[in-house]
């Protein structure tokens, strides 16, 4: 198993510039910590996300790094031009010198297709068609396409991905039958506002899938692994990661709501179950955590949830932050494979060592 991060930078009412500032120094940090990979989200016009180009991140952070893998989970593809998409993603792959995977997603707010123009009934068709044109583009010398939403003469595209074929292409997954779908690809695959028991049937559906492919897992474009991204919080004991985890864990629904800084500052049942509705249902943190829609806990708590035999353990990365912060450096103990991360609150100033149990 290994453990990466995940990135929304929501906009919590810290400036801008320090909230990429303190996301690069927590990127670099991370990967000091043994942290292997690095994951941004696209989203527009909102606090949700401060992320209109998670690939500009990557470009920032890749010279602050030397192991560290970057991606996108995801680039939303009706909002670019697939041939623009594909030369920009081939130069990320050079400058990353193959450090670097494509996420393909179609997104989920209608509110952003509209504010560009698009329709979100459109969203499939046209990203099952930019992603043909991506594919062309980096494997053949010279193509051309004639689609639904684009066409263009003979080309060849400039540069040619550092990867060969091209770099691995990931898919996010929240039922079995896409997550088999997916498997069928040999593609990598993502869940992350998915219930345990969810993923246990995805896991099933996505290797019965890869299994039934004739290539030999890890070649060319072939490299089929699965990815669970859990909101992450430790604190000394239990009770202070709750009342913590819990209170940032409402500020993260209550900025997915599009609502604006500033965030709410004590924790509510109700409240909790009236953001969580659109994707989870309407839970409260308590039943939430039940069914495995976080990570939150004591050192302990969380190595625990993590080690046990449950399809957590299936996951390749398992660490999402949607908030930004910044970490102070200090030493791993290698025998016991502990991590101890110094956060400072942007919201707060308020400082908490937590102690992480990393287990592989």
């Amino acid at each position: 198993m290994d453990f990466g991060l995940f990135y929304y930078c929501q906009g919590s009412g810290v400036a801008h510039d320090q909230a990429y500032a303190e996301m690069l120094d927590q990127i670099a940090l991370a990967e000091r910590l043994g942290f292997g990979e690095c994951w941004l989200a696209e989203h527009h016009f909102t606090d949700y996300s401060l992320l209109p180009s998670p690939n500009l991140v990557i470009a920032a952070a890749l010279p602050r790094t030397t192991r560290m893998r970057f991606g996108n989970y995801v680039n939303v593809m009706p909002f670019h031009h697939p041939l623009r998409l594909a030369a920009e993603a081939a130069m990320l792959d050079n400058l990353a010198r193959g450090r670097f995977d494509f996420g393909i997603g179609k997104g989920v707010r209608p509110g952003e297709f509209a504010k560009l123009g698009l329709r979100f009934d459109d969203a499939t068709a046209m990203t099952e068609e930019a992603i043909d044109v991506v594919l062309k583009a980096w494997t053949e010398d010279v193509f051309t396409h004639e689609g639904r939403y684009w066409r263009f003469p003979a080309l060849s595209l400039r540069p040619r991905p550092f990867q060969r074929p091209h770099p691995p292409l990931h898919m996010v997954a929240s039922r079995p039958a896409t997550a088999a779908r997916v498997g069928a690809r040999g593609w990598p695959v993502a869940m992350h506002f998915t219930p345990t028991d969810v993923v246990a049937r995805c896991v099933e559906e996505y290797r019965a899938a890869v299994a039934g492919r004739a290539e030999t897992p890890g070649q060319g474009p072939y490299r089929p692994r699965l990815l669970l991204c859990r909101e992450t919080y430790v604190a000394e004991t239990a009770e202070a990661a709750r009342a913590d985890g819990a209170v940032a864990l409402q500020g993260f629904w209550y900025l997915s709501s599009l609502a604006s800084p500033p965030l709410p500052t004590r924790y509510s049942d109700e409240r909790f179950k009236e953001l969580t509705a659109r994707v989870w249902g309407g839970q409260t943190y308590d039943e939430l955590a039940a069914i495995g829609g976080m990570l939150i806990g004591s050192p302990e708590d969380v190595a625990r949830q993590v080690s046990s035999p449950t399809p957590r353990s299936a996951a390749r990365s398992s660490c999402s932050r949607g908030r930004s912060s910044r970490v102070a450096d200090s030493s791993p103990d290698a025998r016991r494979r502990h991590r101890h991360v110094e956060m400072a609150d942007a919201e707060r100033g308020q400082r908490v060592v937590d102690r992480v149990h990393q287990r592989r």
